[in-house]
C-alpha cells in the first residue's frame, strides 16, 4: 500500500548497477538525469512506477515576449542579442537570462520559473506531470508552475500540489497625463491547490473555502479514488475582506480613497493571495480533507475531518489538522490538535491521529512532559496499510537528548510499538508500510555530536527484524542509501541515495574537463531497490584491517530535506507547562 511521504531529498542520472554477488538488492537509478539538477522519490505502486520530484530543472523554456531586450542589462551583457531576440540563446546568454528570472520571481512582470517539477518514472522512462502549468505555442510545457508529487495508486493516478497556472495580462500604465506605457502582467488565480493527474488530465482539488483562491494540498490516494490532504475551510479575518474590497472597488479607487491606484484588479488580488498564503494559518482555518472521485475523475464529495478536541463557542483559535495517507478501507491518518493536561495546566499540542469514519483516534496519548514543554508536535503519522497498521514517529527523551523514534500502531488492537533501530541514541523516521508489514524509513547511523549521517532501513513487523539497507547492497556499490521512502508489496523500494555523479550545466549537457573526462560531484539521487532472489548480505570488512569499507559518497552530510507539511500546522508559541 503506497501512501504519502513526509520527507524527501534530491537526485540525478540513468545508471544501473548490475547484480552484485552477495547483495540482497540491486540498485537502479531512475531516468531523470536529463531533467534537473537533483531529484527525489516519494511513492511506488505495484507496477513499479515511482513518483519523482526534480529540483532545479534543466532547459526551462524562455518566453521572449516577456523580455525587454532594450534594457541596459541585456544590451551590455548578452553576447548575441540578435539571436536571443529570436529565441536562439547560446549557453552564456541563456544562463544569464535564466539567472535574472530566477532571482526576481517576486515580480509580476517576469516569466515564472518552477524550482521543482514532477514525474512518474519506471526504470527506463519518465513522464512529465505538469500540474497547472502552461504550454508554449509548440505544445511544450513552460515549466512555470512549481509542483510536488506525493503519491500514486495502482491505476497510476498521481496526486500532489501545484502553484496556480500563470497567464499573461496585457495592460497600459498611465504615466502622468501625457504618455502611456504598455506592459504585461504574469498572474495566477490562486496560490497552491492539490491535484490529481489521471491519464494526463489534471483535476483541481478545491478546498472548502476558496476565498482568495483558497489553499489545498493532496498527499495520498487509495485504490478507491479517495484522496486525502488538507485545505482552507474558512477565512475569518476582517482584514482579508477589507483587502479584497480594496482591490475590487473600482469607484473608491477612481476617487483615490483606496491605495490600489493604477493597477488591474487581477494584479491586486494576486498580490493578496500571495501575501496571505505565506501566513495562511493566521487568517484561515486548515483542516484535513478527503476528496471522493468517481472513475472519470469527477469530485463527488469533499469531507472535512475532525479534531481531538471540541472548541468552545467563544474560542476564536484556529485549530488546524491534516491527513497524509488513506488505505483501501477508507481509514486515513494524519495530524490533529488535542489537549495536553499537566496538573492544572492544559495546552494544545498536535498528535498523530487515525480518522476512522467520524472518529478521531489519538495514536500517542501518553507523552513525556519534557517533550510537551519543548515542542507543539508530539507525534507524526506517515502511512497506513490495508491491515490497518500505521507507521510514524515521535520525539523521545533519551539520555537527556530529544530523538525521534519510529513506531507501528495497530488500529484494531490499539497496540503501539517502538521497534529497535540503529542504536539507542539514533533518531529514526518511518515513511511507509506495505501490506506485508514491511516498514521503510531512515535513521541516524553514527553517534556524532554534530550533523549525523543517515541510512535507509527496512523493518519487518511480523518478524521484528530491523536492517540497514546499506548492508543489503553490494560492497562495491557506488551508492549510499540515505533514505528509504516507499515500498510496495513486491518488496521493491523507492529510495534516496548519495553518489558521485556527472556535473551538468543549466541546459542539462554534461560538463567535461579539458581532457574530456566527466566532472563528478556529490549528489543525492532517486533509486529503485529491487530484491535479488536468493541474495545474501556481503561481508564488507576489509580483508586485513577488519574495518568497514565506507561507500563512495557516504561522507556527504544529509542535504536539503523538504517538508510536505509547510502549510500543515499553525505556528504557536509553546506555552509553559
Amino acid at each position: 500500500m503506497i501512501k504519502t511521504r513526509l520527507a524527501v531529498a534530491l537526485s540525478l542520472a540513468l545508471l544501473t548497477v548490475s547484480n552484485v554477488h552477495g547483495a540482497k538488492y540491486k540498485v537502479v537509478e531512475l531516468p531523470v538525469a536529463d531533467k534537473g539538477y537533483n531529484s527525489f522519490p516519494t511513492a511506488i505502486n505495484e507496477s513499479g512506477n515511482i513518483t519523482v520530484n526534480v529540483k532545479e530543472p534543466y532547459n526551462t523554456p524562455i518566453d521572449i515576449e516577456l523580455l525587454d531586450f532594450e534594457q541596459e542589462s541585456f544590451t551590455d551583457n548578452l553576447t548575441d542579442i540578435d539571436a536571443a531576440k529570436s529565441g536562439n540563446f547560446n549557453l552564456a546568454d541563456y544562463s544569464y537570462v535564466l539567472s535574472g528570472l530566477t532571482s526576481n520571481q517576486g515580480s509580476q512582470f517576469i516569466q515564472k520559473i518552477a524550482n521543482i517539477t514532477s514525474y512518474s518514472a519506471t526504470e527506463v522512462e519518465s513522464s512529465f506531470i505538469p500540474g497547472f502549468g502552461s504550454m508554449n505555442a509548440d505544445g511544450q510545457p513552460m515549466m512555470d508552475t512549481g509542483t510536488l508529487i506525493t503519491d500514486i495508486n495502482e491505476a497510476g493516478y498521481t496526486v500532489g500540489r501545484s502553484q496556480g497556472g500563470f497567464y499573461k495580462l496585457p495592460y497600459v500604465f498611465a504615466e502622468g497625463t501625457e504618455e502611456e506605457t504598455n506592459t504585461t502582467f504574469v498572474l495566477s488565480d490562486f496560490s497552491t491547490h492539490g491535484f490529481v493527474s489521471i491519464n494526463g488530465q489534471i483535476i483541481d482539488l478545491l478546498p472548502i473555502d476558496v476565498t482568495l483562491g483558497g489553499i489545498s494540498d493532496a498527499t495520498g490516494i487509495n485504490n478507491n479514488n479517495q484522496v486525502v490532504g488538507f485545505g482552507t475551510t474558512f477565512f475569518d479575518s476582517e482584514a482579508v475582506q477589507t483587502s479584497i474590497d480594496t482591490c475590487v472597488d473600482e469607484e473608491l479607487n477612481d476617487q483615490g480613497v483606496l491605495p490600489r491606484g493604477d493597477l488591474p484588479v487581477e494584479s491586486c488580488i494576486s498580490s493578496l493571495f500571495t501575501a496571505y498564503a505565506s501566513e495562511v494559518s493566521s487568517h484561515s482555518q486548515i483542516r484535513g480533507l478527503i476528496w471522493q472521485l468517481d472513475d472519470s475523475g469527477n469530485i463527488i464529495e469533499t469531507k472535512e475531518l475532525g479534531l481531538l478536541l471540541t472548541p468552545d463557542a467563544e474560542d476564536e483559535s484556529k485549530y488546524n489538522s491534516s491527513a497524509v495517507a488513506i488505505n483501501d478501507n477508507g481509514i486515513a491518518v494524519g495530524q490533529a490538535p488535542g489537549e495536553y493536561v499537566s496538573g492544572d495546566t492544559t495546552v494544545i499540542r498536535n498528535y498523530a491521529v487515525v480518522y476512522n469514519g467520524d472518529e478521531v483516534i489519538n495514536i500517542t496519548p501518553d507523552v513525556d512532559i519534557n517533550i510537551a514543554r519543548s515542542t507543539t508536535t508530539l507525534s507524526t503519522a506517515s502511512d497506513i496499510n490495508n491491515n490497518d497498521l500505521v507507521v510514524g514517529y515521535q520525539p523521545k527523551s533519551i539520555n537527556g537528548s530529544f530523538r525521534t523514534k519510529f513506531f507501528v500502531y495497530d488500529v484494531n488492537t490499539s497496540e503501539l510499538t517502538f521497534p529497535e533501530d540503529f542504536f539507542l541514541g539514533s533518531s529514526s523516521v518511518a515513511f511507509d508500510i506495505n501490506n506485508h508489514g514491511q516498514v521503510v524509513g531512515y535513521g541516524e547511523i553514527e553517534a556524532t555530536q554534530t550533523a549525523r549521517r543517515t541510512g535507509g532501513f527496512i523493518y519487518d513487523h511480523q518478524t521484528q527484524e530491523f536492517s540497514g539497507l546499506n548492508d543489503m547492497i553490494g560492497c562495491d556499490s557506488p551508492y549510499s542509501i540515505v533514505q528509504a521512502n516507499a515500498i510496495n508489496d513486491s518488496g521493491e523500494i523507492a529510495a534516496t541515495a548519495l553518489i558521485q555523479a556527472p556535473l551538468r550545466n543549466v541546459r542539462g549537457d554534461l560538463l567535461l574537463n579539458d581532457d574530456g573526462t566527466e566532472i563528478l560531484r556529490d549528489q543525492v539521487v532517486a533509486v529503485k531497490l529491487e530484491p535479488i532472489v536468493g541474495g545474501t548480505i556481503d561481508d564488507c570488512e576489509g580483508p586485513e584491517t577488519g574495518e568497514n569499507r565506507e561507500r563512495q559518497g557516504a561522507s556527504l552530510i544529509w542535504l536539503l530535506p523538504l517538508s510536505l507539511g509547510l502549510l500543515l500546522v499553525r505556528r504557536r508559541k509553546v506555552k509553559s507547562l
